[in-house]
C-alpha cells in the first residue's frame, strides 16, 4: 500500500483570502495535525519567535512548540538501514514529519500539503504522546 496526498492549504484560506505560496510548511502542518486555525498557529509560533529570538521556520523553534503541545521525536523510519521515501512510509495516526528543509501533516497514510512530496525520504517525525500510532516500512 502506497501513501496517498491530498491536498490542504492547514485552513490558510479561511483566514487569510488573499492567495499566498510558499515558505509556510511549518505553520501548515502544525496546524493540520493539531486541528486548529491557521491564525491562532501563526500567532503561537510569533509569540515563541518573539519569547526565543528565532523564526517559526527554526527547527529547534517549532520543535519547542510541538514538544510544549504533548508531541514527542522520533527517529527517521528505514528500511535495511536505509531511510525511506514518503510514499512508503504507512502511517496510521497523526504526524508531523519532517523531509529536507520541508514539514509536512501524515494521516492515516495520507500527506495533506500543498504539494505532493512523497518522493521525498522522511526524516524525524512527531506525534502527540496521547493518540495510538503505528508505522510499516513495507
Amino acid at each position: 500500500m502506497n501513501t496517498k496526498y491530498k491536498y490542504h492549504d492547514g485552513n490558510r484560506s479561511k483566514d487569510y483570502t488573499r492567495s499566498r505560496k510558499g515558505a509556510d510548511c511549518v505553520v501548515r502542518s502544525i496546524s493540520i495535525i493539531l486541528n486548529q486555525s491557521y491564525k491562532t498557529t501563526l500567532k503561537d509560533l510569533c509569540d515563541y519567535s518573539v519569547k526565543y529570538g528565532a523564526i517559526p521556520n527554526d527547527e529547534w523553534l517549532y520543535e519547542k512548540y510541538l514538544l510544549s503541545k504533548g508531541f514527542e521525536k522520533h527517529k527517521p523510519p528505514r528500511k535495511n538501514g536505509k531511510k525511506i521515501q514518503l510514499l512508503k512510509f504507512e502511517f496510521r495516526g497523526r504526524c508531523v514529519l519532517l523531509t529536507r528543509n520541508h514539514l509536512t501533516a501524515v494521516i492515516d497514510d495520507t500527506v495533506y500539503d500543498t504539494w505532493d512530496c512523497r518522493q521525498s525520504n522522511c526524516n524525524s517525525f512527531y506525534i502527540l504522546t496521547s493518540e495510538n500510532w503505528s508505522y510499516s516500512t513495507d
